[in-house]
């Protein structure tokens, strides 16, 4: 397709290794600028993955498919997992493959071969993007996939297989060539494939409800970053979540750490109704901004009868119970995650503790 250097994604925070005696540096590098220092690690691992056949697609497939979309919905939502299962569907058929021009990818499980330089995996992924053994994982390669679709300035309101093609840089570059059939269509290649993406990703959706998730049948979904931030070692979302709240609790876990700024929506930073309409939105419904909207949305329910991915409604530091000014998303558990103020970070409290100042209301949306 195109050299090595080429196929390298634009990360937001690029480092080289630089040994100098015995210690070693790290250096952004100039051209993409340094990472600032509050950036955290994104959440490397699938919050909740979906477990079933899907329509069409082998179980291998079927497997890679539920992972590539949990991640991208936890970590950007629904749009990010369009382009993320549209672009492991054109480039490798859903399947991780190995290589024999790249011999290191074959000691890694994989579900057929490839000869397309010297790529790998689930997303075709040359030497720049990582070592072989990240590209031959399904989470590892789809994390450096959605690192890099993160970085793309435009990533959230160009068409997906534009985005896929200015991350990929296919062949389908919008000249004609040898090496793209004499497409003019810029990412053709992916627009193809749109629809069955969309087609996945609605049967995903349609058979999560009664899917595992996961989890062994009444056990708790267990969450990849439990232990920091607040939120409990051991921690799980309840298996009768609705699929709706479970989704959305586990975007907003998967925001652990990042911090707050007010007026921000994500997806680096957020204020406290930022995230939870970032959550909800990644469950599928569309919140007010503000939280004088939510404090309308969904439906009144009580702490009585909370439920995960419920609204939960506080005076904070400028309201009053009457006009609240604060918002969390109840997870479970007795928990409540939220963005809470200046210099702080998006973090787990305990319900009881959130609401010790008064309760203003709790909302019920799906």
């Amino acid at each position: 397709m195109v050299p090595p250097l080429a196929r390298l994604p634009t990360m937001p925070a690029l480092r080289a290794m630089v040994a100098v005696g015995a210690a070693v540096i790290l250096v952004a590098v100039a051209a993409l600028g340094a990472a600032p220092a509050w950036v955290p690690e994104p959440t490397r691992l699938p919050a909740c993955t979906t477990t079933g056949p899907l329509s069409g697609l082998t179980d291998g497939q079927a497997e890679n498919a539920r992972i590539v979309a949990a991640i991208a919905e936890a970590r950007l939502g629904p749009d990010a997992a369009l382009i993320a299962v549209m672009t492991a569907l054109t480039e490798s058929n859903l399947r991780t493959l190995a290589n024999p021009h790249d011999p290191t990818g074959t000691a890694y499980p994989h579900q057929g071969l490839g000869y397309d330089h010297d790529s790998l995996g689930l997303f075709q992924q040359r030497p720049g993007w990582g070592t072989a053994a990240a590209r031959m994982d399904p989470v590892a390669s789809t994390n450096l996939f959605l690192d890099a679709v993160e970085a793309h300035p435009g990533w959230r309101t160009e068409p997906a297989w534009q985005v896929a093609q200015d991350v990929q840089q296919s062949a389908f570059n919008g000249m004609p060539s040898l090496g793209n059939g004499g497409s003019s269509a810029y990412g053709g290649n992916y627009l193809t494939h749109q629809a069955q993406a969309r087609a996945i990703l609605n049967d995903i959706g349609v058979t999560a409800g009664t899917a595992t998730c996961g989890a062994a049948a009444g056990s708790a979904v267990q969450i990849s970053n439990a232990g920091s931030f607040g939120l409990p070692p051991g921690y799980g979302i309840s298996p009768d979540t609705p699929i709706a709240a479970r989704r959305a609790v586990t975007f907003a876990l998967a925001q652990l750490g990042k911090p707050y700024l007010w007026g921000a929506t994500g997806p680096d930073r957020f204020d406290c109704s930022g995230l939870t309409q970032a959550a909800w939105r990644a469950g599928g419904h569309q919140l007010g901004r503000t939280t004088w909207d939510q404090a309308a949305e969904g439906s009144p329910t009580s702490i009585n009868t909370i439920r995960p991915g419920d609204l939960v409604l506080i005076p904070g530091s400028d309201g009053s119970l009457a006009s609240p000014t604060h918002v969390g998303l109840y997870v479970g558990s007795g928990l409540v995650v939220h963005a809470p103020k200046s210099g702080d970070v998006v973090r787990v409290t305990r319900l009881t503790r959130f609401i010790s100042g008064g309760l203003a209301g709790v909302r019920h949306i799906a």
